[in-house]
């Protein structure tokens, strides 16, 4: 089996399959940031604007997408990988239009998946019948391999801080770590959340944006930041999309600017679809 397996990701690597949908990775150096709401609201937001958006949660064991849409799947990528289901019967259509493919919760064997298994999801993917415009892929918090590859593979990846000087300092982390990798396919980018005044954010991505230069000598984009919102703790306590209710919100119209800037910004050259990119990346393990 992992022989086909094997034969069926090298095959796909040559094929040329081209997809013309944009694959954005949403991550953070730490948790606490806010990066699975302002995900959520994405989707929803980029749904509005009239693309059809699928989220997949990557933080495989510590699933929160479903929480965060107040959604009880039926299925998740357990049930891809033990063969109960396939990937287009795991797809969660949520109440909000918003569709995702739910990871779990609480098992520890999904926080270590080998990495055929992790391929067999990459692999999966493909299946999907949808014709979606946009993937957002929540990523979970640190700088893992599987984080660093998801980022590496995508179109775009937004970086999620907060002005608290343990997320600044974690996020210039993982910024230096993705960009010591040949990343001209990719654009790297930053949000700040949670700010006070525009002044605030400016100062974060300018600083950020200052030390990998000096050290990689690439730059990051600064995608925007999303002002400070009560609205935002009440609709994570009582589990709606704050987007979908409060449309004029402050992080309402935060989210949407941040979304038309991602939707108009110059998509880089794409050398190579997401696939044959991920598949690179983790084409370092072997078959026997």
């Amino acid at each position: 089996m992992m022989r086909d397996q094997a034969e069926s990701l090298r095959n796909m690597v040559k094929s040329n399959r081209s997809l013309n949908f944009q694959v954005i990775s949403i991550t953070s150096g730490k948790g606490g940031v806010g990066k699975t709401s302002f995900t959520v609201n994405l989707a929803y937001i980029l749904q509005k604007l009239g693309k059809n958006v699928l989220v997949l949660d990557a933080d495989l064991a510590l699933a929160n997408v479903d929480i965060v849409l107040n959604e009880k799947p039926k299925y998740n990528l357990l049930h891809l990988l033990t063969g109960e289901k396939n990937i287009n019967e795991i797809i969660w259509p949520s109440k909000h239009g918003i569709k995702f493919i739910p990871a779990a919760s609480g098992f520890e064997e999904l926080a270590n998946l080998p990495k055929e298994q992790q391929m067999f999801i990459l692999n999966s993917l493909q299946d999907i019948y949808y014709n979606f415009d946009i993937m957002l892929i929540d990523t979970s918090a640190g700088i893992s391999e599987s984080v660093i590859n998801f980022c590496l593979a995508a179109d775009k990846t937004v970086v999620v801080t907060t002005p608290d000087p343990t997320a600044v300092a974690d996020s210039y982390a993982i910024c230096r770590i993705i960009s010591n990798y040949n990343t001209e396919n990719m654009e790297l980018g930053l949000i700040v959340n949670m700010i006070e005044n525009e002044k605030e954010a400016d100062k974060i991505f300018n600083a950020t944006n200052n030390v990998i230069k000096k050290f990689s000598g690439r730059t990051i984009k600064y995608y925007g930041s999303i002002r400070k919102d009560e609205k935002l703790s009440n609709s994570i306590r009582e589990r709606y999309v704050l987007t979908s209710r409060y449309p004029n919100a402050k992080y309402s119209r935060d989210v949407e600017t941040i979304a038309k800037t991602l939707l108009e910004g110059k998509p880089p050259v794409k050398k190579e679809n997401f696939w044959k990119r991920i598949i690179n990346n983790w084409m370092n393990f072997k078959f026997d």
